[in-house]
């Protein structure tokens, strides 16, 4: 009886801890981050948090807080406090801060250590994924290997761009349109066009994704005209999303930080 009252307390605990998992995670949807909060965050970092974990957030082995890896924190409470009571067995201090100083830390960090202090709100990530799914962004992009290749790769964009970035995107996506992405026109010295989207270039190659998501690499020699296009091909969620439809997709683009 001893032992299977051991195993019911096991696993009893692993029941609460994973809805403590859940409820952590929760806390991190449906929150605004503004402009004053990121950047009040920015300037308490720089004086309180730079020193060991460096500017960019990545001065800690196995944490990069820019890209949001952490060894032991998932919600923006966790990461409140981990601030507060600090870690002793890896050197880190507490910190007794006020309430608005955490919010502007974690606000700073959850900006992906945006120095504009450009404001944005994450929402959901189930409902964003539904409104991903629904919007046919898969006609274009592609994450995990399932969706098209014709607009870039977004498996990883919430590791590789901030969210503010993501969120002019979803709302002027030509103001946000990174060169490489430009959509091009290449007509070739033996007649034949081609459009896709530009995925490398060098001094003598180029290489771009066409229209029938092939991938297709040319010496420049052969090209006779070459024009990349100012608009992007992504049409604009501005009005056609609600602004918490805005951020439940932007919370669940942010969730996509690789395979």
């Amino acid at each position: 009886m001893g032992r299977l009252s051991r195993i019911a307390g096991l696993a009893s605990a692993l029941v609460c801890a994973g809805l403590a998992i859940v409820a952590a995670r929760a806390q991190t949807q449906d929150h605004q981050y503004s402009t004053t909060e990121i950047q009040a965050g920015s300037r308490l970092y720089g004086a309180q948090c730079a020193l060991c974990h460096g500017n960019n957030g990545d001065g800690i082995a196995g944490v990069n807080l820019a890209r949001q890896q952490f060894r032991r924190a998932s919600s923006d409470d966790d990461i409140k406090n981990t601030i507060t009571t600090g870690v002793a067995a890896a050197g880190m201090p507490s910190f007794r801060l006020q309430p608005a100083e955490l919010d502007g830390l974690v606000a700073y960090i959850r900006s992906g250590f945006d120095a504009s202090g450009a404001p944005f709100k994450v929402g959901n990530v189930a409902r964003g994924q539904a409104i991903y799914d629904k919007d046919a962004c898969a006609a274009c992009h592609r994450v995990r290997g399932a969706g098209a290749r014709t607009a870039p790769d977004l498996t990883d964009i919430g590791a590789i761009r901030q969210p503010s970035a993501i969120q002019r995107s979803l709302l002027t996506p030509t103001v946000a349109m990174l060169p490489i992405n430009r959509p091009v026109r290449i007509v070739m010295r033996d007649g034949r066009t081609m459009r896709g989207r530009r995925l490398n270039e060098d001094t003598f190659t180029v290489q771009l994704i066409d229209e029938n998501e092939k991938l297709v690499s040319l010496e420049k020699s052969d090209i006779r005209e070459f024009e990349a296009g100012t608009a992007s091909p992504m049409p604009s969620f501005a009005g056609k999303l609600s602004g918490d439809e805005i951020a439940d997709l932007l919370a669940y683009l942010v969730s996509l930080r690789g395979l």
